[in-house]
């Protein structure tokens, strides 16, 4: 199977438009981290897989909320379906960045709840940017899935 993601992945970003305004400039600090989060989340949201293509690194994984693994491939395949729509804007803050070196960590509570066998749930997740060559990549990326408190069902909707 690596044989397949890995070409596909390189043609993937062959293709894409990476000379963005938003990929540019790129320094070694949380603000970056963020921004970067903030572009990805809305060319997630609007379907923008050229720019997903351009921020992720070729072997990109996920682990997802239902324990899933995604390669490049899947989240680019996830972020098509959204080609066109209009996500509402977010309110949420920026995310908490954590810096080691040349790898930061962004995370964070996601800001809705998802229905899971009738019941809300939320999502702790991760994403692993890594610094190479005056630019941020994000390689890995986690979501954890957990049930809201009934008490807090009101504050958390």
């Amino acid at each position: 199977m690596l044989a397949v993601v890995a070409p596909f992945a390189c043609t993937a970003a062959a293709k894409a438009d990476c000379d963005r305004p938003i990929l540019k400039n790129q320094t070694h600090d949380v603000e970056t981290i963020q921004r970067l989060e903030r572009a990805w989340s809305t060319a997630f949201g609007t379907g923008d897989t050229e720019y997903e293509a351009c921020l992720l690194t070729p072997d990109f994984m996920e682990i997802r909320g239902d324990g899933k693994i995604n390669r490049l491939e899947d989240e680019l395949a996830l972020a098509g379906k959204h080609k066109g729509e209009t996500p509402a804007a977010s309110s949420s803050p920026p995310s908490p960045v954590h810096m080691h070196g040349d790898v930061a960590v962004a995370y964070g509570v996601s800001s809705s709840a998802k229905m899971v066998d009738g019941k809300p749930y939320k999502r702790y997740y991760a994403d692993y940017y890594v610094w190479k060559d005056g630019a941020w990549h994000v390689f890995f990326a986690q979501q954890t899935s957990f049930p809201v408190p009934a008490e807090a069902k009101t504050a958390w909707k």
